[in-house]
């Protein structure tokens, strides 16, 4: 059985706005360019799966002022049949982006929060979900439909990248241990043990290392079996396997995983879709291990480790070039790198 990731995500009308500086309070400015482009967290790591060479269905919804931001989609050869159009607006992110690289962004959730497919699925019984080898979510549509995919998909690799980061009470209504993996960057890891051990201040987190803080949140009894990715930005990647990981013993310290960062050529351009081609590559990296592979098994250290270089590198060529779906490599191209670095 050839293996396919499921996407229930978000997908937007991402509009930037190029200005000389990020408009004040009470001021009109006009933009020196402006262009539309697909966006949501959802869109774009489905899109950075095709690309690293996976197989993806997308589910989500747009409006009919969308319909061009499907076609978009299913142009980089994402099976776009789990696009709903809703009576609802497409969602929208309005980005304003200064000649010194800061941005502001304004959100607007739209279709994405569109419970339309859970309606769907229950009209087949109340249980169901569509059959897939892995699926991927992220926190961008409605927790409802989350919890309803973690739920119910069937004998799935589930991956779950939340962000952003859910609030409060949301935290502890995901069922964290129907999760196989998780995969965060540092002050995600931060506020997800922050919340989880339900501490009253971030004084003590703050202090601690983000190798402690990822030990720390896998000790969480909701955790224990979670494989643990934490991202570090310029620093590269940090793993915590339980099944590699864990001390066998009260006396031993915890290991961990670290791959540095890709090197770059010409410098960063931006850093918008880095996160979201590194999830991508990385859910592609476990489908090529076929669709019930397991940690100590099929999949060992070294694997993790090259799935992870791989990632590193894609990330790396990503930040050098603008955009977010159009910035992410082809698996040839990062192999190419990778071959010549």
């Amino acid at each position: 059985m050839a293996c396919q990731c499921i996407v229930r995500g978000s997908i937007n009308n991402d509009e930037y706005f190029y200005v000389d500086k990020i408009v004040r309070p009470g001021e009109t400015i006009s933009s020196k360019r402006h262009e539309s482009r697909v966006g949501g967290k959802g869109a774009n790591q489905s899109v950075a799966i095709v690309r690293a060479g996976g197989s993806v269905k997308f589910y989500g919804a747009v409006g009919k002022d969308g319909i061009w931001v499907k076609d978009r989609m299913a142009s980089f050869g994402v099976d776009v049949g789990g696009i709903i159009v809703s009576d609802d607006a497409t969602g929208r992110a309005i980005i304003q982006v200064s000649d010194d690289g800061e941005n502001s962004i304004v959100l607007f959730p739209g279709a994405n929060h569109s419970e339309l497919h859970e309606k769907k699925f229950m009209e087949v019984s109340d249980e169901w979900f569509p059959e897939a080898t892995h699926l991927l979510l992220q926190n961008e549509i409605h927790a409802r439909s989350t919890y309803y995919a973690l739920m119910n998909v069937k004998n799935a690799t589930i991956i779950v990248n939340p962000s952003p980061l859910p609030r409060g009470e949301e935290i502890f209504n995901i069922p964290w241990r129907k999760v196989d993996w998780l995969v965060v960057n540092e002050s995600e890891v931060e506020g997800l043990y922050h919340a989880m051990s339900k501490q009253k201040t971030k004084a003590t987190s703050h202090s601690l290392s983000t190798r402690e803080l990822v030990f720390l949140l896998s000790e969480q009894s909701l955790f224990q079996n979670v494989n643990i990715i934490c991202t570090l930005g310029a620093d590269g990647v940090l793993a915590f396997i339980p099944t590699f990981h864990r001390p066998k013993t009260i006396h031993e310290a915890p290991s961990f995983m670290h791959v540095p960062a890709a090197k770059l050529i010409g410098g960063v351009c931006d850093t918008t879709g880095a996160g979201d081609c590194f999830a991508g590559y990385f859910v592609q990296g476990l489908m090529e291990f076929g669709p019930s592979a397991k940690i100590g098994l099929e999949i060992r250290e070294h694997n993790i480790a090259r799935i992870l270089k791989t990632c590193v590198h894609a990330a790396g060529m990503c930040v050098e070039k603008p955009g977010t779906i159009d910035s992410i490599p082809t698996r040839a191209e990062v192999e190419g790198r990778m071959s010549s670095s």
